[in-house]
């Protein structure tokens, strides 16, 4: 019996390096003429960029890093590491460095996490790769230019005598106008022996915003404190609303100060969060009352006739004829006059009364709490915010008691209410009608009456599907504060209108709205932050 013995050798495999470059580049770039045409023109367009970066101007250095144009040790350095050829060549090396990683991986077809992430986000093509060649380049030369302008040339003085002298030698922003009139941006012309009252506000805000952090984080000890929280939060509107006012006093730590001395960005951040804070229960009321299925009033015409006849009965019934000027368009001129009897009058009167109340019976059932809802939101989103502010401002005084005076911020912050309040009634709105009925049944199947399953179980899970849509409203209600000054208020981007019309900071327009964009910039983002991070908790997005 004859044995074989097989020797089994473990050989070493060696990657075969077979990427066709030829074909790859005959698919990819010159498959058709118009590939071949815009390669061509990207790669003449990264050329002409390259070029410019690396005959790119030195930065403009300030006096205080040039004196007397001779740079510092501090300029010298600047000037160096910004220097056109020297960052022209960084980002020429690090595209050829990822170029290089990726073809290498290619031929191994071995990707490992950066290089796929390189493959598929920045060289998934040669037109991705020049592209991105050519906004690398772009970007940090924006980027250069930008700090040119905010830092390495910007003068920060604030005396405007030294400004006036170096004016016309500083190639940057000068910034020396925003820390001259710091006081004015932050809180107008509140005065400045009671300022010490804003920063208590602003403790009471920081520290209610840090126990509400602690407080709603999942598997937090503080859940005790949240209801508390909630009307601390309340109260605190009033609390600082107080400080801020004072108690009437002439003199003394709770001297009074008009909301007319409010402004800058104190005036932008009160009228936000109290348009905020209160438009957000008002609209959440709305939206509930649009979808309310409550049995509304029977035979409601009728009603509408019984008022008229009261109303007539009182001795309003017409006695003479009435003209009535009825707007054309189209007409010359745009006016139609029309002549009405006693009696003709009469039946005009009865036909829109009693055809509005017919129209709300039959249409909308009858229900009062849902026409009077659906009337708000549809009148008050058919109009822009600034005629809203226009009407709070002129009208609103016509529905209060004579006697009764309120100045312009309250008339203001109640326009921004109601306005927002029509916005995310249909946020919300939005929300609840994405709730599967089963939701409503199984509420009902475990006992728990309409308004309990509705707070329990319907509109949480409404809100949280709109966050996104609520908070886009609040980020857009916190920019159009600046609308405020059509109405005579001086929120922090009229305030800095003011400080621009100085003499002495004359034709300074670019630094005092950039920095106002900043500030708005800020805060809405930290907005959108907030958002995603309460996204991220709540999975909304996930199931």
């Amino acid at each position: 019996m004859t044995t074989t013995t097989q020797t089994k050798e473990a050989v070493l495999a060696v990657p075969e390096f077979d990427l066709d470059v030829s074909g790859w580049l005959r698919d990819t770039v010159f498959g058709t003429t118009w590939k071949t045409v815009f390669a061509v023109l990207l790669i003449i367009a990264n050329i002409l960029i390259i070029r410019s970066g690396f005959g790119a101007e030195p930065v403009g250095l300030s006096f205080d890093l040039a004196p007397k144009g001779v740079p510092t040790a501090i300029g010298s350095l600047i000037l160096t590491l910004t220097s056109g050829p020297l960052l022209t060549i960084i980002v020429l090396v690090l595209w050829l460095v990822g170029a290089a990683t990726v073809i290498y991986s290619a031929s191994r077809h071995h990707w490992p996490g950066p290089t796929q992430w390189l493959k598929d986000s920045i060289y998934n093509g040669p037109f991705g790769a020049l592209t991105t060649l050519a906004l690398g380049v772009i970007i940090i030369f924006a980027i250069r230019g930008v700090l040119s302008w905010t830092i390495f040339g910007a003068e920060f003085r604030t005396d405007p005598d030294s400004v006036a002298v170096l004016r016309d030698t500083t190639p940057g922003a000068i910034w020396g106008i925003i820390g001259a009139n710091k006081k004015l941006l932050a809180v107008g012309q509140y005065p400045s022996e009671v300022i010490w009252r804003i920063w208590a506000s602003l403790g009471i805000v920081l520290g209610l915003a840090g126990l509400s952090v602690l407080a709603w984080n999942f598997g937090s000890p503080l859940k005790s404190i949240r209801k508390p929280l909630v009307w601390g939060w309340v109260a605190s509107i009033f609390v600082i609303l107080f400080l801020l006012r004072g108690t009437g006093a002439d003199t003394g730590p709770m001297q009074g100060v008009s909301t007319i001395r409010w402004g800058g960005f104190l005036l932008t951040i009160v009228i936000a969060i109290i348009g905020i804070g209160a438009s957000f229960p008002i609209g959440v009321l709305l939206a509930l009352g649009r979808r309310s299925e409550t049995r509304g009033v029977p035979v409601l015409w009728r009603w509408g006739a019984g008022l008229l006849l009261i109303y007539w009965g009182l001795g309003n019934w017409p006695d003479d004829a009435v003209t009535l000027n009825i707007p054309l368009i189209f007409h010359d001129p745009p006016v139609w006059t029309v002549t009405l009897s006693p009696v003709s009058y009469a039946a005009l009167q009865a036909f829109i009364l009693v055809g509005i109340f017919w129209a709300v019976g039959y249409y909308l059932q009858g229900n009062m709490i849902k026409t009077f809802s659906v009337v708000f939101i549809e009148a008050v989103r058919g109009v822009p915010l600034i005629t809203v502010l226009f009407m709070a401002n002129t009208l609103l005084p016509l529905f209060l008691p004579k006697d009764l005076d309120i100045d312009n911020l309250l008339r203001v912050i109640v326009g921004v209410i109601l306005f927002s309040a029509a916005y995310m009634a249909e946020n919300v709105r939005g929300g609840l009608q994405a709730i599967p009925r089963g939701q409503y049944e199984a509420a009902m199947a475990v006992g728990l009456s309409g308004a309990q399953s509705m707070r329990l179980i319907i509109l949480p899970q409404a809100l949280r599907l709109v966050i996104p849509a609520i908070v886009g409203l609040f980020i857009g209600l916190f920019k159009d504060t600046t609308l405020v000054s059509i109405v005579g208020m001086f929120d922090l981007l009229q305030m800095g209108k003011t400080v621009v019309a100085q003499p002495e900071w004359l034709g300074l327009q670019r630094e005092t709205f950039a920095f106002a964009a900043l500030i708005y910039w800020v805060f809405a983002f930290s907005m959108s932050r907030a958002s995603q991070r309460l996204e991220r908790k709540l999975g909304v997005g996930k199931y």
